[in-house]
């Protein structure tokens, strides 16, 4: 059932500072120890890709056959459409927007997802909104440019503007961003420079940027969780990696999914190329390293609500505390029992909370109910 939601309710009001302790010489040294857990790890990574297809074949980086699972037509999650914004046709799936007052929101997945990822919100929100949820360039059914450059955070957030402009012309709507992992990172960076076009947002296990960094730099359990962002950048061995033995990597890190949901996930994964969208998220930092660093960041005006599963194996929870240090008006909810993935392990309660937020506000946290 959800036992795995219990949560706990921690308000920051404007203005909530954070005493600054961080010394010069820690990032160094943190970055430092970054660079040699992420290059062991490359080398463990490229060692057990090479070592499995020596024993198994090459037939293990070949997943089984799937076909498109009939959910994604599901009368349920609404209607599939295409629009093209900045050279990429978006895919799309939208439900409830038959109302012209309606509040849209625009539902960005993360890394390794695509749409789908939101189907147990999507019914229950567009009973009352506009939802729009699509794939992310280089996901699903939208165009995967080649270019790794294409994939750099301003391509990312011109997306997103243009998605709003294209959706909601004339701005008649107010908009709603609900972002999870690099969904909600984009998030974050887009309010950064476009605030006035959004209302509010909603982060799901997401990080600011320089949030994300702060507590990279000095958590070595941090670093242990991000192994991964200096290997993907690397050609060929990380779709390898992902792929091998029908996508066994998926097994182990979604938790809370259902087996139809699973098999949804892989067969969309199975696709060529699919994995290689996704992976140039990454790859982008070839080409400008720094990216995250040249974004003009300020305090961020939007009233935003973060919900967080604790049990996160890739954030670890102090950045959810340090994105707040970003936002001049937010409010935090911590899942205690839930990971990487609180939409799919407390689909009830985060639907709910999304719902309150956006017409209210604000949530409210009565701590003597153990859940909600």
């Amino acid at each position: 059932g959800h036992s795995g939601c219990l949560l706990k309710g921690k308000r920051c009001e404007v203005g909530c500072t954070t005493k600054k302790t961080a010394k010069m010489g820690l990032p160094i040294f943190g970055q430092a120890l970054f660079f040699a857990i992420s290059t062991s790890m490359g080398i463990w990574m490229q060692a057990y890709v090479k070592t499995n297809i020596l024993f198994h074949g090459r037939s293990i980086l070949i997943p089984k056959n799937r076909t498109v699972p009939n959910e994604f037509y599901n009368e349920a999650y609404g209607e599939h459409k295409y629009v093209n914004v900045s050279n990429i046709t978006f895919h799309y799936v939208t439900k409830g927007c038959e109302d012209k007052e309606r509040t849209m929101l625009l539902l960005l997945h993360g890394f390794l997802d695509f749409w789908f990822i939101w189907n147990r919100q999507i019914p229950e929100l567009s009973k009352e909104f506009c939802v729009v949820a699509p794939d992310l360039r280089g996901y699903g059914n939208t165009t995967r440019p080649t270019d790794t450059a294409e994939y750099l955070m301003p391509k990312l957030i011109e997306d997103v503007k243009g998605l709003i402009e294209e959706l909601n012309p004339g701005h008649k709507r107010k908009v709603v961003l609900v972002g999870h992992d690099w969904g909600g990172m984009i998030s974050l960076c887009f309010a950064t420079l476009h605030e006035t076009l959004i209302d509010k947002m909603v982060i799901i296990n997401g990080m600011h940027p320089k949030a994300f960094l702060k507590q990279l730099f000095k958590s070595p359990t941090q670093m242990k969780m991000s192994w991964y962002m200096l290997p993907f950048r690397r050609p060929v061995v990380p779709e390898q990696y992902l792929i091998m033995k029908d996508l066994q990597f998926f097994d182990k890190v979604h938790k809370g999914f259902t087996e139809r949901e699973e098999y949804a996930h892989k067969y969309v994964y199975s696709q060529p190329g699919a994995l290689t969208g996704t992976i140039n998220y990454y790859r982008a930092f070839n080409n400008d390293s720094d990216q995250f660093n040249k974004l003009p960041f300020r305090k961020i005006n939007v009233h935003t609500l973060i919900l967080w599963g604790q049990r996160d194996a890739f954030i670890t929870r102090r950045v959810a505390r340090y994105n707040q240090e970003w936002l001049t008006q937010s409010q935090l909810i911590y899942y205690e029992g839930a990971g990487h993935f609180p939409l799919r392990e407390c689909p009830t309660h985060v639907t709910g909370r999304i719902k309150e937020f956006v017409k209210t506000g604000t949530v409210v946290v009565n701590r003597q109910r153990s859940w909600w």
